[in-house]
């Protein structure tokens, strides 16, 4: 009965709420790594008040102790709907589709900070100054990652990829956040996610960009205009949603930037991870972004459009600044040994995360018994 009261004191519950729910909570704390987080992250954002009541509908939501699931959150949440009016339905289909690749998997959005090592852990001298960014990848469904993990679900290496819209002609576009390699550099591990973003392309059928790619013109560099039809927000419900682009011409550069936007979203932040981006040239804002209700529409990127005079020059000074512009070379090189069980999931190209077995935590032990069995990956 103490783990019903203390779970519903922190979730603002009755304790026979919780009690009725027994079996889903216990479950779902088994199936979490480390599922204290989840109430440290809740405890180090309640100082806000938009954060705090969004983690407990979200903890809610996972622990089946709400008529909201977390699927409903992150599609059916009038915010999140904002943005997803502007996707055509068959790309939302492909991407929400069990053949699209990289993870939707709340566990795995949740911990990307905590496997790196990134800013966006939870466990850090910060608070939530950098993490409280995490709901906005969590509980909105445009929002996935390209991952490999190994056998206890800790990510390798990861990009998070998010449908963006193009402010010039208010069309869908994939972009990818920087690879992050937990273990440092591998050039396994980037080629896996190299081949993962061209799956994903042929996939879904749109562009997939990055902090080096360049922007294609689309009929002939005419701005879009025109209505949208949204759902109300502030008692508005046309929306004239007009393109645009910002031209900027400094330090010998003439660069026609489109902005990559987030329309809206029920979480109030979310994290710019465009790097490098070139803050003399009016690029973006980078880091922790916040939302608010008369400025709902984030710009998660910008990139320069292919009629930019200097556009060519752009891409080739990113070249080799990230993973994703740095040329696999063949060879030996200094790069950190996989784990076996890695090595295999990239020969099967079993790219999702897979469920955390607590008995099976094999890097954690020097020893293991002769009867260990690791769990499945391709479960």
């Amino acid at each position: 009965e103490m783990e019903f009261e203390a779970l519903g004191a922190l979730l603002d519950l009755d304790m026979e709420a919780v009690a009725k729910n027994a079996d889903h909570v216990r479950n779902t704390i088994a199936e979490w790594r480390n599922p204290e987080l989840l109430f440290r992250y809740l405890d180090d954002n309640r100082q806000d008040p938009r954060m705090e009541a969004l983690i407990i509908r979200w903890l809610r939501s996972i622990f089946g102790l709400s008529n909201e699931t977390l699927r409903m959150i992150r599609r059916e949440s009038p915010q999140n709907v904002r943005h997803l009016l502007q996707v055509p339905q068959d790309v939302l289909l492909r991407w929400y589709s069990d053949e699209c690749p990289g993870t939707s998997r709340c566990r795995t959005l949740f911990m990307v900070g905590e496997d790196a090592g990134s800013c966006l852990r939870i466990i850090s001298n910060e608070g939530s100054r950098y993490n409280r960014a995490l709901m906005g990848y969590v509980l909105q469904s445009h929002v996935r990652a390209l991952v490999v993990t190994d056998t206890v679900g800790r990510v390798m290496v990861r990009s998070l990829i998010r449908i963006l819209i193009r402010s010039d002609t208010l069309t869908p576009v994939i972009f990818c956040d920087p690879m992050f390699f937990t273990s440092g550099y591998s050039k396994d591990l980037q080629r896996e996610l190299l081949s993962q973003a061209r799956d994903l392309q042929e996939h879904m059928q749109l562009p997939v960009v990055h902090a080096g790619s360049v922007l294609p013109v689309l009929n002939d560099g005419a701005l879009a205009e025109g209505f949208r039809e949204l759902p109300e927000r502030s008692g508005a419900s046309r929306i004239r949603q007009q393109g645009y682009v910002r031209p900027v011409k400094a330090l010998d550069y003439d660069v026609i930037w489109v902005d990559l936007l987030e329309l809206d979203g029920v979480a109030p932040y979310t994290y710019s991870e465009e790097l490098p981006y070139d803050d003399l040239l009016s690029q973006h804002v980078s880091g922790v972004l916040e939302r608010s209700e008369e400025y709902p529409c984030l710009v998660i990127a910008a990139l320069p459009r292919a009629d930019s005079p200097s556009a060519d020059r752009y891409a080739q000074e990113r070249q080799g600044e990230t993973a994703w512009t740095m040329h696999l070379r063949d060879g030996p090189d200094d790069q950190p040994e996989l784990p076996l069980v890695v090595q295999a999931q990239l020969q099967r190209r079993a790219h999702v995360s897979h469920q955390f077995n607590p008995n099976a935590r094999q890097d954690d032990q020097d020893f293991l018994p002769p009867n260990y069995s690791p769990p499945s990956l391709d479960e």
